[in-house]
């Protein structure tokens, strides 16, 4: 506990010197234009890195579609010094909920899916009666639906079958047509299984795209646990994939995926921006992102976290700003309660957002 407390001091610490050096050149009347903003977030990015004993870090920022900056911090396999890269893969943990949020509003602009059907037309695994597909897409589907927030992994897990109902496939093939091959997401891998699938898995692709997810794989990141001030490689997490989990992707990817959100290659502005939407002041989420005001701009987010992976990301959508982070350890989050609602516990974030905004 006294480990945890000085770690989260010394990344306080970091931010706060990170706003002083911006505030001291903006005193000095330099222009802080994005290349000097990205320049100091990656050395802040590196120190915050270290003082949470993350073995490898994947990051990216974007501006207008375009990658102002992406670099591997660390090592995607510290033991055998293989460095982290922009094109290492990591397991994305719940970032997987912003592409199942997709596919379900693809349903809806197609009319199979309204969401406000009820979960029990489509699975037994929610037992709210009342609760409906927009309950469990906003972590507010229990007690009684509609009115409370609760994140809960293990629930939205159970879209998974509306979305292989309304889009009459399978839930990681509907993933693979409609977004990874739409965006070009040549390295993704929709389930860790797909390494070694089995038969039936197999069926579901065509060959070049069961080599390309096997090759893929290859560069999937080590996955570690830290205790105290030290690590050590662990076993991977569940290598399936469902609507809450399990996609394995890289920061060049999802800079793809970015970008196509931006374009509204996938759904409509009006459907993106409903996605992006809460209920109310009072609830966090909207249906499948995290949504608040930081500094006067609304800050549109979500995280990823598995003892062994984590993740973060923030776009900024009017200054088309984004920032990606992957990490083959838990230390982008663990220590903070992102689900509670506020991205600005978060010392990566804190960092990014005080530079940027």
């Amino acid at each position: 506990m006294l480990q945890l407390g000085w770690t989260m001091r010394k990344a306080s610490l970091i931010v706060a010197i990170a706003a002083c050096a911006l505030s001291g050149a903006s005193a000095r009347g330099a222009a802080q234009d994005d290349e000097a903003r990205t320049a100091l977030f990656a050395r802040y990015a590196e120190a915050l890195r270290r003082i949470h004993h993350v073995p490898g870090i994947s990051a990216a920022i974007l501006r207008d579609g375009r990658m102002l900056w992406s670099k591997g911090l660390g090592f995607q396999d510290a033991e055998a010094r293989v460095a982290a890269t922009p094109d290492t893969l990591y397991d994305i943990a719940s970032l997987t909920k912003t592409f199942a949020s997709t596919l379900l509003l693809q349903c809806v602009e197609r009319g199979t899916l309204s969401l406000d059907d009820r979960m029990s037309r489509f699975t037994t695994a929610i037992p709210e009666a009342d609760a409906t597909v927009r309950h469990v897409l906003s972590h507010t589907s229990q007690a009684p639906a509609g009115t409370v927030y609760r994140y809960d992994g293990n629930r939205f897990a159970a879209l998974t079958a509306v979305i292989t109902a309304c889009h009459g496939r399978p839930f990681r093939q509907a993933l693979a047509a409609e977004i990874l091959d739409r965006a070009a997401m040549t390295s993704s891998v929709p389930g860790h299984d797909l390494e070694q699938p089995t038969s039936s898995l197999a069926a579901l692709f065509e060959p070049p795209a069961l080599s390309r997810y096997s090759a893929a794989i290859t560069r999937l990141a080590t996955p570690y646990a830290t205790s105290g001030d030290s690590f050590s490689k662990t076993e991977f997490p569940p290598r399936d994939i469902s609507a809450s989990a399990g996609l394995l992707s890289s920061v060049n990817d999802l800079a793809k995926y970015d970008a196509a959100i931006d374009m509204n290659l996938f759904i409509s502005a009006a459907s993106q921006t409903a996605a992006w939407t809460t209920a109310g002041a009072s609830f966090p989420y909207g249906l499948g992102w995290f949504s608040q005001r930081v500094a006067g701009s609304r800050v549109i987010w979500h995280y990823g976290q598995w003892q062994q992976y984590s993740a973060l990301y923030i776009k900024v959508p009017d200054q088309r700003l984004t920032l990606i982070m992957l990490a083959n350890s838990a230390g982008l989050g663990e220590a903070y309660p992102l689900a509670a609602r506020d991205v600005m516990v978060s010392p990566f974030a804190r960092t990014f957002l005080g530079l940027f905004l």
